[in-house]
């Protein structure tokens, strides 16, 4: 098996066969070359290419229109800069564009093979990090928070950093469940544990304000300061369960709205309610309603992955 497919892009034969000969005689690699970066660019949509050497300066397009071409295509896709010593300050804004690395012809020649095995280890890895997660089953994680609204977003950044990986949903869902998440956790502190009624928080700024200020306020003393906000994740390819507990009185969860319709109760308690039901596939409460599980099942537009 190759260990990577490479292409070679510069204008002058000689160039182009010196480093096809060091590096055929370096490693097993495919090696392909171009003349240009508009020949390049072509092969490139055309082969799946592992890393790139390619000249700056060449007729019909030139190496940095080139380099902002692989970019666009594949950002991870590294590229070597092929130079001379007049053309320093293109390197520098090469590098600045994406570029891995570069190499000074014709005194530096003799490092495309250092340099080619340690792009191609890089690249290799960043592959593997990404089937990494064609093999992944379960992960559960545990934590107890203080009832301080700074840990809330961090904590959500914590539990939610696999869901896109493993495939349970896309970038839209994913942000949908951490805006849910959000509005559970700030339930849990500030109507749990710091037992501050939503309809403190009023409509007008200065309203908004104070009530921010009482939220402040609580979570530096007794006895609200010792309540915590238990919450446990369980993580599947196809399922995400998040359940989050905190030492409140609890509520009664049957008497909020499920619906829209109701906008007396949306201008107040019930709207967090309305978006979590509306970004989750399932919610859960517990009978004493100071512990909420919120649900996400891998959306229908997804295929499973067999390997889970």
């Amino acid at each position: 098996m190759k260990e990577g497919t490479i292409l070679i892009v510069d204008d002058e034969e000689l160039i182009r066969n010196l480093l096809v000969d060091m590096l055929e005689k370096a490693g097993d690699y495919n090696l392909l070359t171009a003349s240009n970066g508009e020949e390049a660019l072509e092969t490139f949509h055309q082969k799946e290419i592992d890393l790139v050497f390619t000249d700056l300066r060449m007729p019909v397009m030139g190496g940095m229109e080139l380099l902002a071409g692989l970019k666009k295509h594949n950002p991870e896709i590294p590229v070597c800069i092929l130079t001379g010593y007049g053309q320093r300050e293109d390197v520098i804004e090469a590098l600045r564009l994406g570029a891995a690395n570069f190499l000074m012809k014709p005194q530096e020649i003799e490092m495309v093979y250092p340099i080619t095995t340690q792009l191609l280890r890089i690249r290799k890895k960043k592959r593997l990090e990404k089937r990494i997660y064609d093999f992944f089953i379960q992960e559960t994680q545990t934590y107890q928070i203080p009832s301080d609204l700074q840990y809330t977003l961090p904590l959500i950044d914590l539990v939610t950093e696999k869901i896109e990986r493993v495939g349970l949903c896309n970038q839209t869902e994913l942000m949908n469940v951490r805006l849910a998440l959000d509005e559970a956790l700030v339930n849990a502190v500030v109507h749990g544990n710091l037992e501050i009624s939503s309809r403190s928080k009023g409509n007008t700024l200065d309203e908004l304000v104070q009530f921010n200020q009482l939220v402040k306020e609580r979570s530096a003393i007794e006895p609200y300061r010792s309540k915590q906000v238990r919450v446990s994740t369980s993580l599947t390819p196809n399922q995400a369960v998040f359940s989050i507990e905190d030492d409140g009185a609890g509520f009664n969860w049957r008497n909020l709205p499920v619906e829209f319709e109701d906008v007396e109760a949306l201008s107040n308690h019930g709207r967090g309610l309305i978006l979590i039901r509306a970004f989750m596939s399932d919610i859960e409460f517990n009978e004493k309603g100071n512990r909420i599980t919120l649900i996400k099942s891998r959306s229908s537009s997804i295929p499973s992955d067999s390997a889970a």
